[in-house]
C-alpha cells in the first residue's frame, strides 16, 4: 500500500492540491555531489509487524521507545528500549477527549520524565498528555487532552524552560513560540526576505520541523519540500545555516483553494528534503530524501541521515539498509531508531558508528 494521503496529511500538504497556474522555483539548483550508501547499517533489533500500520513518527521516554501510527487504530504503540518487543498500544479514532483525528507527533514530557508524553493531533490542534505506566498497565486511562492557541502546528517542542515552539503553518513566517500554558506568542523565524507568494502559499512551501537543543537554548528547523536546515536562538537569530550537501529552496506551482484562496500546489520539481529531525546534545540528525513529490512509490521514505553539529558543521551522511520514515536518537549517540513501511511495518534499532 502506498500511504500517500497519510503522509500528506501528516505534513498538511494535501490540502494543497489545487489546479496549478505556474510553476515558480525560488531556489539555487541541487548540488551535483552524489552519496552512494557505503557499509549501509542493518538494524540489529528489528519488529516487524503487520498491526503497527505506519509508524510515522519515534520518540525515548526511559526505557521505552514510543511509535505514533497514523494509519490504525490504536495509534500509540510502547516497545521495550533494546529488545522493541511490543508492550501496550492506546487511541481511537474520534473526536472526544482523549481520541484522535490526525495524529502527528509525540513530544516528550518534562526533562526528568520517564511516563509522560504528549501527541500532537493536527486536525484538532491540541495535545494529549498519556501515562505510560498508565498505558502499559492498561485500564484507568483518563488522558489530559488541552488546545494549542495559535497558528495550525505540525511539529512541536518543549524546551527545559517550559516554553514550546512549533513548526507548521505559521504566520508570516516558519517558526512560532508559545508560552509554558501552549498560548501563542509570537513569531520567531520568518520567511526567506527574497520569497514572494500570495495568500498562504509561502507558509505552505515551507512548512518546517523544529527540534531543541536539549542542553537549552538552541533550536534547529529543516525544511520539508526544501534543502535547508538552520540553527538559531530562542529568538530566532540565526546562528548557523548548516552546509547541506543538497540545498535547494521549496519549488511549487501557484494554486487556488475551492474558495478562491491562494495556495501552494505541488507542481513537477517540488521536492521533499528533510523528512523528519531529531537531535541531542551533540548532534542534529536529519532524515533528507530528495525525491520529487510527484514520483511513483514512496519518495519521502529514505536512507539518508545526515549528521550536523549544533554549531552547524556538517559532519557526514549515514546510510540505513532499508528506506525509513521517521527517526529518533539516544541522549549517549550510540543508537539510532527508525520505522518504515516496506516490505512491511517495521520499527528497528541500529547502533550508530563511533564518531
Amino acid at each position: 500500500m502506498r500511504p500517500e494521503g497519510a503522509v500528506l496529511r501528516r505534513w498538511a500538504i494535501w490540502s494543497l492540491a489545487t489546479a496549478s497556474v505556474c510553476a515558480c522555483s525560488l531556489g539555487y539548483g541541487a548540488s551535483e555531489t552524489s552519496h552512494e550508501p557505503q557499509d549501509a547499517l542493518a538494524p540489529e533489533t528489528v519488529l516487524s509487524d503487520d498491526a503497527l500500520g505506519w509508524v510515522v513518527d519515534l520518540a525515548l521516554v526511559g526505557d521505552r521507545v514510543v511509535g505514533l501510527d497514523a494509519m490504525l487504530d490504536p495509534s500509540v504503540h510502547v516497545f521495550d528500549l533494546e529488545s522493541l518487543r511490543r508492550l501496550a498500544s492506546y487511541g481511537r479514532t474520534g473526536d472526544g477527549p482523549g481520541e484522535f483525528k490526525d495524529p502527528e507527533q509525540i513530544v516528550t514530557g518534562a526533562s526528568n520524565s520517564t511516563d509522560e508524553v504528549w501527541i500532537l493531533d493536527g486536525v484538532h490542534q491540541r495535545l494529549t498528555l498519556l501515562s505510560l505506566d498508565e498505558v502499559e498497565a492498561g485500564s484507568g486511562l483518563a488522558p489530559q487532552t488541552l488546545p494549542m492557541d495559535g497558528p495550525n502546528a505540525g511539529s512541536l517542542v518543549r524546551v527545559p524552560d517550559g516554553r514550546w515552539f512549533g513548526g507548521g503553518w505559521i504566520t508570516e513566517g516558519r517558526i512560532a513560540r508559545y508560552h509554558a500554558d501552549r498560548s501563542y506568542d509570537r513569531t520567531i523565524l520568518g520567511l526567506p526576505p527574497d520569497a514572494e507568494a500570495p495568500g498562504m502559499t509561502l507558509l505552505q512551501a515551507y512548512e518546517s520541523r523544529v527540534v531543541a537543543d536539549p542542553a537549552g537554548d538552541r533550536l534547529a528547523a529543516s525544511t520539508l519540500l526544501g534543502g535547508l536546515l538552520e540553527i538559531f536562538d530562542y529568538d530566532g537569530v540565526v546562528i548557523a545555516r548548516p552546509a547541506v550537501p543538497d540545498p535547494f529552496h521549496p519549488s511549487w506551482d501557484q494554486g487556488r483553494s475551492r474558495g478562491g484562496k491562494a495556495v501552494m500546489s505541488v507542481g513537477s520539481e517540488t521536492r521533499y528534503g528533510f523528512t523528519d529531525l531529531t537531535a541531542t546534545r551533540r548532534y542534529v540528525y536529519g532524515l533528507f530524501s530528495g525525491g520529487e513529490v510527484m514520483e511513483e512509490g514512496t519518495p519521502w521514505a529514505t536512507k539518508e541521515v545526515q549528521v550536523y553539529t549544533w554549531d552547524g558543521e556538517y559532519v557526514k551522511s549515514l546510510y540505513l539498509d532499508r528506506t525509513a520514515h521517521a527517526i529518533t536518537v539516544d541522549a549517549s549517540d550510540a543508537w539510532l531508531y527508525a520505522s518504515g513501511a516496506e516490505p512491511g511495518p517495521w520499527v528497528g534499532r541500529f547502533r550508530l558508528p563511533e564518531r
